[in-house]
């Protein structure tokens, strides 16, 4: 990995996580956290318009499943190294898109929320840079795999070994497998961590769930503008019907 690439990550983690506590604080030197307090006004780049193009070079728009035209939208907030957005996919989505999604009596409308570790950050963004059709299924390897690639207490045992450029690199190696499997190339994974514009898209995502659905979990879903305390199937069958009226 670059070393620019490691700054911007550095960057990131010190703009999510100024005044928490945690390993991700301890990958930060204390220049760095100068830089973040300069860089605190994200840039408003982020358009989450679903039928925006990406022409900045990754998915830099929402993307759906399900009939967009569809009369009932649920907006899903995941993390993806969050183990109950992986359940979520795993066990209630398949059900939910055979009785609401397929049918066209809703759409689900899938935005990022970057956790604070280096992992997140990067699987969110390589998802990013997945190809459209590849990007629900390169979502799901992250989930399905969730156990192999998010290595937080040996990223730890590299950090006090050999520093915090190291433990970033370890955790940039760990991710870039499981993108290679969903079939990007190194130099896809290269070019998407140096990918500025990237970053700000997933920050803008993160500030706006917080500042209009007052989101600081995941998975967080949105049903017809409403935020649902579970996300089970039943409450959101009852959510979605309520919606619908």
């Amino acid at each position: 990995m670059t070393k620019r690439a490691i700054k911007k990550i550095t960057l990131l983690l010190a703009i999510l996580i100024i005044g928490a506590g945690g390993l991700a604080i301890a990958l930060l030197a204390p220049a760095d956290r100068l830089i973040a307090a300069d860089a605190a006004a994200v840039p408003e780049t982020a358009s989450q318009d679903v039928s925006a193009g990406g022409e900045a070079g990754f998915l830099d728009y929402d993307m759906v499943i399900g009939d967009r035209d569809a009369p009932v939208e649920i907006i899903e907030y995941a993390a993806i190294s969050c183990s109950h957005c992986a359940h979520f996919h795993q066990d209630v989505l398949p059900e939910l898109k055979k009785k609401y999604l397929d049918t066209g009596k809703a759409r689900l409308v899938y935005r990022n929320f970057i956790f604070d570790n280096p992992f997140d950050v990067y699987a969110s963004l390589l998802t990013r840079c997945a190809t459209r059709e590849n990007f629900f299924s390169t979502v799901k390897t992250y989930f399905d795999y969730q156990k192999a690639w998010l290595k937080v207490a040996e990223m730890q045992q590299v950090y006090q070994a050999d520093g915090r450029d190291a433990a970033i690199i370890f955790a940039q190696a760990e991710v870039a497998k499981i993108a290679k499997m969903a079939g990007m190339s190194d130099e896809d994974v290269r070019q998407c961590y140096d990918n500025q514009q990237a970053i700000n898209y997933l920050l803008q995502i993160r500030k706006t769930a917080v500042e209009t659905y007052g989101v600081n979990s995941t998975p967080t879903l949105i049903v017809g503008g409403k935020k649902v305390e579970s996300n089970d199937l039943v409450t959101l069958e009852k959510a979605i019907a309520e919606a619908g009226k």
